[in-house]
């Protein structure tokens, strides 16, 4: 089924293209009668289907995050100090061999998984917030997490947040 507004565009292209014809072929009348012989017939032509909307854009691939581009997006967001920052990425970071445990522990039910994440989240939140003493700072926290929070446990569960290796020693 056609939607309405490709039917309601064949409808004017159809509608104008007869009104144009009818206006620019002469009627037939007696006078005209011989003219109209020789004169080029004007016919109409078929009326144009309307170009298929385009498709929407394919979304874009989510860009893989990195626990940098949260703690990046959340020390600005929130104005963090560097200090602020560091023990930001530290929490993360600690809790990251837990959380890695328990995504990848095939014992444990999606909900029990589930529920311990959330308290792995919980008491790293309390943490984050006794250092974030301002009031902005912590809800400009609460606001940054939540936004990143799914995105954060699947980049856990692929075990992005081991602290990186260090550099090979020349």
């Amino acid at each position: 089924m056609k939607s309405l507004p490709a039917i309601l565009i064949v409808l004017c292209i159809t509608c104008s293209t007869g009104f144009a014809a009818s206006k620019t072929a002469p009627a037939a009348t007696p006078e005209s009668a011989p003219q109209a012989a020789t004169a080029t017939p004007v016919s109409t032509p078929p009326p144009a289907t309307p170009a298929p909307a385009p498709a929407a854009p394919a979304p874009a691939p989510a860009p893989t995050l990195k626990l940098e581009d949260f703690i990046l997006d959340l020390a600005t967001t929130a104005q963090l100090t560097d200090t602020e920052k560091k023990e930001v990425e530290d929490n993360y970071l600690s809790d990251g061999p837990k959380l890695l445990a328990i995504l990848n522990n095939d014992a444990l039910s999606p909900l029990q998984k589930a529920q311990q994440v959330a308290d792995i989240r919980l008491a790293r939140n309390v943490r984050i917030e006794s250092i974030l003493i301002d009031t902005d700072k912590r809800h400009a926290f609460v606001i940054i997490e939540a936004k990143y929070r799914v995105a954060l446990t699947d980049l856990a569960a692929n075990g992005g947040w081991s602290a990186a290796a260090p550099a090979p020693a020349k």
